[in-house]
């Protein structure tokens, strides 16, 4: 080969080369931009434009333009989400929307088992795309240092001042709207940059970075709280002689359930077609919780004696899971809500006491898609791994706004619902037909649980209660979902569920409290109960919160939001039947009513 024609040569692979770098960071740029797309595919309004595509354009554009000599640096650090970026496509393809903080501590918790069942079929594709990704990536920074690629001074400074313009003006519009007259005004200026923000960690690839951040903070912000139990002892123990049998007992927490829409408590509408078939089931009928917030409502299912009074989630003794396993029982805690959160870590360390932890819930309070017949499978998974005595805690996503999100499609059987086409049936008719809709299929969900139960062949038994109720809206009241004070928040469904085999055993625990049942009972006797009703017992156990017990007897049903309020002397207010004290009640809650609807 003469001297002409090897330069030629060199020239046509390093031409060939350059196209290759920069069809490759094109392509990356495509891949990164993908879940954005997706998403705007399922939502195009303006402030998804915003956080969607022009905010995450301009960060590249911009990332681009800062490591403009060295692109291939550039390439090599975007590698990590050119690997999670068919994942985040996929999720946003299933939910309609990004991941979150919470999403990432679902994944992070997620076991191969789990994994497997949730991604089915779409496993190895989706693994292979996560490989695609990657090797984009490298090949892209490859190439880019093979070819020398690099911009100019000019072309740097051109790129750069578009991805400035792309992040500022969306600021700037924001302010302008916001009507701040100075931006210094730290009170109404804060509002933009916040929604600044939020756009920002809800687009992809940058956003990633402060989920993960957000993630990591309250992941050890909870744990750190579960590892304050771990000294403590209950001294727990079984009562009575081994069956020499299998016992599986199972602890339902609903999620905003009010008794007033449940067929088993009288409502007119078939809203528990399956529970009403059953015979062995005890409901409650004047059970009530304390408070109508999970963050302060479940710590009294699960905690000994926390008074009523006490807002603070983090109680000073550890759960009942606690105690099952010091008196023998392998303990799983399997939830279909959300790991970490300002109303989620307080509940999740008390779950992380439990020998085994699931967390299901792929969707977020804002979006459909993790139903609560997610929990039969792990129920199923968890009686087929163990042939020991079990004690479970199911944690439902319930009827938790928005209630359409709750049940799929083919529970729709009253209708309008809120999601229906505007101009069918009124607000009032929509949100009470969505709400009946998803207690239908929570009915359809606990008869299933029992089924399995059934199908075990063990001794079992199952708690079913809801955190709190829930406000809907009315001819005389506006007001939807919860953190109100109403009677519908206070007033629960319980109810106590035994096998056959179970009231063979144990026929004087089923006659206590089928005698209980109707009494006035509160969220406060739950965990004395639990503990009889699975034959422990503890120094200190008092039989007289038990409604498994002779010795149970009645207790002020002290009610929480702006104050304390004996629920049975109440004056109850009109429109959305708020709990009013009567007469000298007027103890002041340390916890002030918050705005808006909490959990």
């Amino acid at each position: 080969m003469t001297a002409p024609q090897h330069s030629a040569r060199r020239r046509e692979s390093g031409n060939l080369i350059h196209k290759l770098a920069s069809a490759t960071i094109a392509l990356l740029v495509a891949l990164l931009m993908l879940p954005n797309l997706v998403w705007l595919a399922h939502g195009a309004d303006a402030p998804n434009w915003l956080a969607a595509l022009v905010l995450p354009l301009g960060l590249l554009v911009a990332w681009f333009a800062v490591l403009g000599r060295a692109p291939w640096l550039a390439c090599l650090l975007l590698a990590p989400f050119a690997l999670l970026a068919p994942l985040e496509a996929f999720y946003v393809a299933q939910y309609h929307q990004p991941t979150s903080a919470q999403i990432i501590a679902t994944i992070v918790a997620t076991n191969p088992l789990e994994a497997r069942e949730y991604f089915g079929w779409w496993l190895l594709p989706l693994a292979l795309a996560l490989l695609a990704g990657l090797a984009l990536a490298l090949l892209a920074a490859w190439s880019s240092w093979r070819a020398r690629l690099g911009w100019s001074r000019a072309g740097r400074s051109a790129a750069a001042c578009l991805g400035v313009l792309a992040i500022l003006v969306p600021l700037g519009i924001g302010y302008a709207r916001s009507g701040t007259p100075r931006a210094t005004a730290s009170a109404s200026a804060s509002s933009p940059l916040h929604q600044f923000g939020d756009a920002i960690q809800r687009g992809y690839p940058a956003g990633v970075i402060p989920r993960i951040v957000t993630w990591h903070r309250e992941w050890t912000r909870m744990r750190s709280e579960a590892a304050r139990f771990q000294s403590f002892h209950f001294g727990a123990h079984r009562t009575g002689s081994p069956l020499g049998r299998r016992q599986v007992y199972v602890l339902v927490i609903g999620e905003s359930s009010r008794r007033a829409n449940w067929q088993l408590f009288g409502y007119r509408r078939p809203t528990n077609p399956g529970l009403s078939q059953l015979t062995n089931l005890v409901p409650l009928p004047r059970f009530i919780t304390s408070w109508p917030e999970s963050i302060a409502a479940i710590p009294m299912i699960l905690t000994r004696r926390k008074p009523a009074m006490a807002w603070d989630a983090p109680w000073h003794e550890a759960s009942i899971l606690r105690a099952m396993q010091e008196a023998g029982y392998e303990t799983w805690w399997i939830s279909n809500q959300q790991a970490i959160g300002e109303f989620d870590s307080p509940v999740s360390m008390y779950a992380y006491e439990a020998e085994h932890v699931e967390w299901l819930n792929h969707a977020s309070w804002t979006a459909p898609g993790s139903y609560d017949g997610d929990l039969l499978r792990p129920l199923e998974d968890a009686l087929d791994a163990s042939h020991h005595d079990l004690f479970i805690v199911l944690h439902m996503m319930g009827s938790h706004v928005k209630y359409d999100y709750r049940y799929p499609k083919r529970f729709t059987r009253w209708q309008p619902t809120q999601l229906s086409p505007p101009g069918q049936g009124t607000l009032v008719e929509r949100a009470r037909n969505s709400y009946d809709d998803s207690i239908l299929y929570s009915d359809h969900v606990l008869t299933e649980v029992i089924d399995v139960l059934k199908r075990s062949g063990a001794v079992s038994a199952l708690w079913f209660e809801s955190d709190h109720g829930e406000v809907i809206p009315t001819a005389t009241c506006d007001k939807e979902g919860h953190g109100v004070g109403t009677v519908p928040e206070y007033e629960i469904p319980a109810f106590f569920w035994y096998s056959d085999a179970y009231a063979r055993h144990f026929p004087a625990r089923v006659s206590e409290v089928r005698a209980n049942a109707g009494k006035r009972t509160l969220s406060g006797d739950t965990f004395e109960s639990l503990i009889d009703m699975v034959g422990v017992t503890f120094p200190g156990h008092d039989e007289s919160w038990s409604l498994f017990s002779p010795e149970w007897r009645y207790h002020t049903r002290w009610v929480a939001q702006t104050r304390h309020i004996d629920f049975d002397t109440a004056r109850i207010g009109a429109g959305c039947q708020r709990v009013l004290p009567s007469g000298g009640q007027s103890r002041v809650s340390a916890q002030p009513l918050r705005n808006g609807v909490l959990r």
